[in-house]
This record gives structure tokens, C-alpha cells and sequence, in this order.
């Protein structure tokens, strides 16, 4: 079976049903190899994904207006509970002006929920586009990418920049920091087993860039044994 006949089922909430996001992918299947869908009665939410996303579909206007009359909190709340990875998928100007919106508090709401919830907001033009883009991530959900992902590019081949590149890798860590970090401990390799206190002890690395760093070099590579 090749990637592009690997079944893609999405559930969606029985009020999406004769939507414009379900005719789209009925109107075109071939762009939807493999898609599967079928109603299911979510109790939150308006289209499961699978690998535990599920996407909130919103008018930009609907938005605004959940976000004046305090619903979205909740909505977050009850989608959080049920779902690993919430999405929300906003169609049309949310930043145009309406006599009914505050701008302030929308922008307060927006900061709250993808840097405290850590919810995305997705801004799509129309549900057309808001289709094709839900069939990717449900696709990239259920069988992952289909191909590597580069990182970086223009890898150097000496070991001097070398090292400086392996260390510019690590989280908020740009060229001057790195050359830094290299002057302080030798090598890229000491740069790596140094402690979170070690790594604090250079001039611009402060105790939480140090974290950051460290909790990544220490992380386990998914499919390894912890």
C-alpha cells in the first residue's frame, strides 16, 4: 500500500455534516487520497483528527464574540480535558474591526490561549482552505510526515565551526552565545555535559536558558528505552 492510499479517517460532529469543509472533500477526492469521514458525537469540538488532535472551526467573527462573552475559556477547558492537542482554526479578518470587539481583550485572549494553554490558532481564509489543511494534519497525525524534515542547512565540514554550529543547535542559542559557551568550557563536547549551575555561570546564559538547554540535551529519543 503506498502512502497515498493509506486510509486518513477524520470523525466530525454531526452539526459539520453538509458543511462547506465536508462538500469540499467530496467535491474533490482525488486531493483527499485515503480520507475516511464520519459523523460521531464529540462533546467538544467539530472534527477529530486522531493522535489526539482535534480541531475547533470558528468564523472569525464567532471568535470574537466567544471571546467577549467569556465562552472560550470554557470551550478551552472541555477541549483540553478530552484531547491532547487542541487546535482552533479561525476563517476570515480576526483582526478587522467590529463595533462589537475590544480590541485589547482580544488580543489578551489570543496571547492566553497559545502562550498559556498552549493551543494554536490557525488563521485560514475560507473553509476550502481550512478542508485541505485538516486532511494534511490528520494525515501527518495518523502516519507522520512521509519524508525527513531538515533541521539545518549548509552544514560546515571543519571542526572549528563545526563545533560552534553544533552548539548554535541548542534552544536561544545564537552565534555570539555560542562562541561564549565554546570560550568558556573548551569544546562543544564539555559544552554538553555541563550542569544547568555550569552553563548559568556564562555571561549571557541566564539560569532558565540553561534549563532549556539542559532538558534538551537530556531528553530521550522516542522509540529508546528511558
Amino acid at each position: 500500500m503506498t502512502m497515498s492510499d493509506t486510509p486518513v479517517s477524520i470523525s466530525f460532529h454531526p452539526r459539520e455534516d453538509n458543511g462547506p469543509v465536508l462538500r469540499h472533500w467530496q467535491t474533490f477526492p482525488g486531493n483527499f487520497k485515503g480520507l475516511v469521514t464520519q459523523p460521531a458525537e464529540l462533546d467538544c469540538g467539530d472534527y477529530d483528527l486522531g493522535g489526539g488532535l482535534v480541531v475547533e472551526r470558528k468564523s472569525a467573527t464567532d471568535f470574537s464574540l466567544a471571546i467577549m462573552d467569556k465562552r472560550l475559556f470554557g470551550e478551552v477547558g472541555k477541549l483540553k480535558s478530552s484531547f491532547d492537542q487542541p487546535i482552533f482554526i479561525i476563517e476570515g479578518d480576526l483582526y478587522g474591526g467590529r463595533f462589537h470587539t475590544d480590541p485589547a481583550v482580544i488580543r489578551e485572549a489570543i496571547a492566553w490561549l497559545t502562550v498559556g494553554e498552549g493551543v494554536p490558532l490557525v488563521p485560514s481564509p475560507g473553509a476550502e482552505f481550512s478542508a485541505e489543511l485538516m486532511y494534511t494534519m490528520a494525515s501527518q497525525a495518523q502516519h507522520g510526515i512521509g519524508h525527513p524534515i531538515v533541521m539545518r542547512s549548509g552544514k560546515p565540514f571543519d571542526p572549528v565551526n563545526g563545533q560552534r554550529y553544533l552548539v548554535e543547535g541548542l534552544p536561544g542559542i545564537n552565534e555570539n552565545l555560542a562562541r561564549a559557551l565554546l570560550d568558556h568550557f573548551g569544546s562543544a563536547a564539555a559544552v554538553f555535559a555541563a550542569s544547568v549551575d555550569a552553563l548559568a555561570e556564562v555571561a549571557g546564559i541566564t539560569p532558565q536558558a540553561a534549563g532549556r538547554m539542559r532538558k534538551v540535551l537530556d531528553a530521550h529519543w522516542p522509540g529508546t528505552r528511558a
